[in-house]
């Protein structure tokens, strides 16, 4: 089967598929508490700017009485930014202050969150994960072993350093406890091996910054370096594995920290800007659609229908990849719906030229899209390096307007190119849509 053929039933596809996700889902009437579907417990999150948030302020402490040094607090505000992003988070705000008595802190504040108490969790681990030789002691979930480790009491065999960062993933054991997996280092894999070998049959307690977070009966000695670490079941074990694999994949903090504050964030901007915006962005696509069709009749008409399955695809994966959206981002998704306009005029003004020249309608249409795509490819892909580039070297909010700016360019590529092309084929078939004047070409 031909990709003409099939164009047509991808295009619909695609079209249901994103209305789907577009729609609210009371309005679809889903219990996605009880069904597992694929786009049933999506919604749309608004930026700091737009929605608020929450603010954890945490105040940074030397660990052993060391100097803090600018490196240390650049490192811990990056893995703090890397943390709250691996929980679903777009967009998280993490910036270092110096307070009025000269204390450091580092400022969280992250968007939409449902679980404060799980950025506040995360946040607040220095991620600092001991290997226990417990040497006789009954150690329990829970409890905290820091002075036990200070006079030796509780033996550390090694700590996270020990573990290969690439390899934290989340995991299962055989009896259906989920928790987190990762191959240990030479050195670690060596120390662990031995205290297994010597110690079957007994406890082998893990703990998190001081505190113990498993004690797992050794059932056989572990040398191949490859180990679990459990958390239980149910939907509160998902959220402790989420936090231990944030931990784990990006590693300790350098500094100690203390919450010093939590706080509801208010819109900076507030909903009225946002309101404003759409409105904006819907006036300028009613002027654009009014444009296309006064201009270019029965092509501007297609291109409008075109630019409509462009808006649905892309919101729809503003919501399947989580975009946070910001005034930035909207911005960029109303820049992006002008560039997907821009495509379809190359191409309209490349097929006048055709019939213009002599030829009938059918082969002009065909010409003009092969002739414009070479333009379109140059000018899109322009702006995708130009975006990458945004998104790779800038700030949080600009990379989320590089995001939005780089999804609209892809999108609107397909739109013009494939969507506008398929339905100008179709309506060439027949009688009426082969009346020239419904073309505007004055030869």
């Amino acid at each position: 089967m031909t990709w003409r053929r099939t164009a047509p039933w991808v295009i619909l596809v695609i079209t249901l598929f994103a209305i789907f996700i577009d729609l609210p889902r009371k309005t679809v009437h889903l219990d996605c508490a009880r069904i597992n579907m694929p786009g049933c417990d999506l919604r749309s999150t608004l930026g700091l700017d737009l929605q608020g948030g929450v603010r954890v302020t945490l105040q940074i402490t030397p660990q052993s009485g060391a100097k803090i040094t600018d490196q240390q607090v650049e490192v811990a505000r990056n893995i703090l930014e890397k943390r709250v992003a691996g929980i679903g988070v777009s967009e998280p705000q993490v910036r270092t202050e110096v307070a009025g008595d000269g204390t450091q802190r580092i400022v969280v504040e992250v968007p939409g969150v449902s679980n404060p108490q799980q950025v506040r969790d995360l946040v607040g681990s220095t991620g600092q994960l001991q290997f226990l030789d417990p040497q006789g002691q009954t150690l329990s979930e829970g409890q905290d072993v820091k002075q036990l480790i200070t006079d030796g009491t509780v033996k550390v065999l090694f700590d996270g350093s020990q573990i290969e960062s690439d390899t934290v993933a989340p995991d299962a054991d055989r009896g259906g406890a989920i928790g987190v997996s990762f191959t240990l280092k030479d050195q670690g894999r060596t120390t662990w091996c031995d205290f297994t070998t010597a110690n079957v049959g007994k406890p082998g307690p893990i703990a998190l910054d001081g505190k113990v977070i498993t004690t797992p009966t050794i059932q056989s000695a572990i040398c191949a370096g490859q180990t679990i670490i459990t958390v239980g079941r149910g939907a509160d074990a998902e959220v402790q594995r989420t936090n231990l694999y944030n931990t784990l994949r990006f590693g300790a903090l350098p500094v100690s920290l203390s919450e010093a504050g939590v706080a509801q964030v208010a819109p900076t901007l507030g909903a009225n800007f946002l309101i404003q915006a759409l409105i904006a962005g819907a006036v300028g696509l009613v002027l654009v659609l009014f444009f296309m069709i006064a201009y270019y009749r029965l092509p501007g008409v297609l291109a409008a229908l075109a630019l409509i399955f462009y808006t649905l695809v892309v919101y729809a994966i503003f919501r399947l990849i989580g975009v946070t959206l910001t005034l930035a981002g909207v911005a960029a998704f109303i820049l992006s719906i002008g560039m997907a306009v821009d495509a379809n005029i190359l191409i309209f003004e490349r097929m006048k030229e055709e019939i213009r020249a002599g030829k009938t309608l059918g082969p002009a249409i065909e010409a003009g899209f092969n002739r414009a795509w070479s333009s379109i490819l140059d000018s899109n892909v322009s702006s995708l390096l130009v975006a990458g580039w945004l998104y790779w070297q800038g700030t949080t909010a600009v990379r989320g307007f590089a995001l939005v700016l780089i999804v609209g360019v892809l999108v609107s590529m397909f739109s013009a190119v494939t969507v506008t092309r398929t339905m100008l084929r179709y309506v060439v078939r027949t009688d009426w849509g082969r009346r020239l004047e419904l073309y505007h070409v004055e030869r």
